[in-house]
């Protein structure tokens, strides 16, 4: 049926049904209530119904949702894009590049959202569409995707170089294996400053966040013979390591001291203030909700752009 046939069954001009099935104001609900219902008794309200929505939709893909460290994230980009009068769209990749691509696909070529944010993404997105993309965390060089680099180089030879002048020998690391970036920042550090650390010191734990510093620390403190200090991949594993501590009657910094690897929101209610890497999440966030909407506002920014958010190295009362 077309569109004038089902304007002339309801009464009503063929101006008049358009504008009802655009969802326009100009039409009472009454009167688009018996348009919709001509039309879904003939078959044809899928065909003429095309309603507009006026905010713009934005998907945040995230590693996971476990780790606070990427809900924080999640749940600031949500505020921030609801403050811009926005709507978000929140999916995980599990750290699977394969994931992360097929939300990638799903989302600019069926949803049609008006731009993406990745969070740490596990792989090199491809983006064949003028949707724009902004991934958050190294900068790997992908094509068409615009990019917030986090970078902890400074941050991570400014902590080195405050151990190494205040005579800490022994440095240990309690990671686990999705944390391989912050691995690597502290690997790369050691590089850089030509510093030696005992493998036995390196901990790479099958657990996760918190029983991975708690577990971790008893696999150390069994062994009798702690390293002088340890960095903590993040702030779950940092709090699982000073409780394991606080049990053994263990002091920090008196016993052990301990960095952590970000200063997210549990860190603070620790029992000693943790030293950290600081790392800017709301500027983090911000900077790349800047880079979204200046190309879904300013459509004719094609130029790929790399944005350096420099990290922090933050002395708490965890080291001496």
């Amino acid at each position: 049926m077309n569109l004038s046939k089902l304007a002339q069954m309801a009464n009503v001009s063929v101006s008049t049904a358009s504008k009802a099935f655009s969802t326009s104001h100009e039409v009472s609900e009454q009167t688009r209530e018996m348009i919709f219902s001509i039309a879904k008794e003939h078959g044809c309200f899928d065909k003429y119904y095309k309603p507009v929505y006026d905010k713009k939709v934005i998907a945040v893909i995230c590693p996971e949702m476990l780790g606070i460290h990427y809900s924080q994230m999640a749940a600031f980009l949500s505020n921030e894009i609801s403050s811009r009068n926005g709507t978000t769209l929140i999916s995980v990749h599990d750290f699977s590049p394969q994931k992360e691509q097929e939300l990638i696909d799903y989302y600019t070529k069926f949803c049609n959202t008006d731009g993406i944010i990745v969070i740490e993404p596990p792989g090199v997105i491809k983006n064949n569409t003028d949707i724009p993309i902004v991934q958050i965390g190294i900068d790997n060089g992908a094509k068409n995707v615009d990019c917030v680099n986090v970078v902890a180089n400074q941050a991570m030879d400014d902590a080195l170089s405050y151990l190494v002048k205040n005579n800490y020998k022994r440095i240990g690391f309690i990671g686990e294996k999705y944390a391989v970036q912050e691995y690597d920042y502290f690997t790369s550090a050691l590089k850089r400053l030509n510093i030696d650390v005992d493998e036995n010191d390196i901990l790479i734990s099958d657990m996760r966040f918190y029983d991975a510093g708690y577990y971790g620390m008893g696999d150390f403190i069994k062994r009798n013979n702690l390293p002088d200090v340890v960095f903590a991949a993040y702030s779950h594993i940092a709090i699982g390591i000073l409780q394991r501590l606080k049990e053994e009657k263990l002091s920090v910094p008196g016993d052990i001291s301990v960095i952590c690897m970000d200063d997210i929101n549990i860190a603070p209610y620790s029992d000693v203030r943790l030293s950290s890497i600081k790392m800017h999440v709301e500027e983090v966030c911000d900077t790349a909700l800047n880079l979204l909407y200046q190309k879904i506002e300013k459509n004719h920014i094609k130029v790929k752009r790399s944005v350096n958010v420099i990290r922090e190295f933050s002395k708490g009362e965890s080291l001496k």
